[in-house]
């Protein structure tokens, strides 16, 4: 009975923040101030967010029950549907929302460090990881194409979710939103909804590999793969 009680209040909480979620994607998608007094007149209904942020939440819930895990994916998945759906609609990943995940991560990273130092350093290892992968990608891209093959925005959301995720995970978020990117961009040119020089935001990607990171963390991805390949 409890555990149905908890469920209900998820999926409320979710779709009540979700009104706050679209006020914040519609400012951030026109760069625009965001806390402001006129804010809670953008708060408008989108069935989209309406519907996958209390279906994530509840999954989160599921998997990891009240615990700090769940409180802080739950805190991250918040950031990375207002992400996506940004990025999506303007093709940027806003900067504000990768400083309020910076700031939080740090906190987490810093309280981990004094309760469980071994995690912690994970945490510390995890940012530079996320962050320098991209960065290293993008400045290829610039130095070898002349062109942005990076968004900064990436690569600044990367080495947030390396402050929560840890070095490994962060890592697999790495490898399976370049898999994923790939497999949709070759989808997209085979059925001519988009031209090769078309502009594919890659925000999306990096947060669905977070996700399946989420409920596969990289300890289980690599026994399955192990399995599969040497039984």
């Amino acid at each position: 009975m409890g555990t149905i009680v908890l469920n209900l209040v998820i999926a409320m909480f979710g779709f009540g923040i979700s009104f706050l979620m679209a006020a914040c994607i519609k400012r951030f998608s026109k760069e625009e101030k965001v806390l402001d007094r006129s804010f809670f007149q953008d708060c408008t209904y989108q069935w989209k967010l309406a519907l996958v942020t209390p279906i994530v939440l509840i999954a989160l819930f599921f998997f990891f029950g009240l615990s700090e895990k769940f409180l802080i994916y739950a805190f991250v998945s918040m950031i990375l549907i207002m992400d996506m759906f940004t990025d999506l609609k303007a093709q940027i990943i806003p900067n504000g929302l990768n400083m309020v995940g910076f700031i939080v991560g740090i906190i987490y990273m810093y309280y981990k460090l004094v309760t469980d130092v071994k995690v912690g350093v994970d945490l510390v290892l995890g940012f530079l990881v996320g962050g320098g992968i991209f960065i290293l990608i993008a400045l290829f891209a610039f130095v070898v194409y002349k062109k942005e093959g990076m968004g900064l925005g990436d690569v600044k959301l990367m080495g947030v979710l390396g402050l929560f995720l840890g070095a490994r995970n962060v890592f697999q978020v790495f490898i399976l939103s370049f898999a994923i990117g790939a497999f949709v961009s070759i989808l997209l040119l085979i059925t001519k909804k988009k031209k090769i020089d078309d502009y594919i935001p890659f925000g999306p990607f990096i947060v669905l590999a977070t996700f399946i990171t989420m409920f596969v963390p990289y300890t289980t991805m690599l026994n399955w793969v192990e399995k599969l390949f040497i039984g």
